[in-house]
């Protein structure tokens, strides 16, 4: 008996480190945020996916709520270890029950820790919301860091 219960821990550990890569597609970069004025809103959803041709795409997506509209939303990317191709910033309106999106592509400039900031808020003010990702580039891949695991680490 003492030997299937260690036994059983030992396959869950082993199970764990040779979990299945996640699906492809794009996946949350961070939680939403959100711009209001008066009974208008606007949810900003960020997102990001590696392609093939270590391709880092970032994309934001604006979903209006509530009635009418907040006004013109500006989001602007901010790269470091990333070479952006186009301009860095987007600016959209949308209206309750509208969406508009834009997408960003990066290319790392070299291995190592590259980050990318991304700031938001109404055009023509201060873009006073912001995100930061850190991404670990490798000659084979590009992934998102966990909270801790690229910290200390500068571009």
């Amino acid at each position: 008996m003492p030997a299937r219960l260690v036994a059983v821990p030992l396959l869950l550990v082993l199970g764990c480190a040779h979990s299945p890569a996640p699906p492809p597609g794009p996946r949350t970069l961070a939680g939403r945020a959100q711009i209001q004025r008066a009974e208008a809103t606007v949810d900003l959803t960020l997102r990001y996916e590696v392609r093939e041709g270590r391709t880092l795409e970032i994309s934001a997506e604006l979903h209006g709520g509530g009635s009418g509209s907040v006004g013109a939303v500006a989001v602007e990317l901010r790269p470091d270890g990333f070479e952006l191709t186009g301009p860095a910033s987007w600016t959209a309106e949308v209206a309750a029950g509208e969406t508009a999106s834009n997408t960003w592509p990066l290319r790392p400039g070299q291995e190592g820790i590259a980050r990318v900031e991304v700031r938001h808020g109404l055009a023509g003010g201060e873009l006073d919301g912001s995100t930061t990702a850190a991404f670990r580039v490798s000659a084979d891949a590009i992934r998102l860091c966990a909270t801790a695991d690229c910290a200390a680490e500068a571009p």
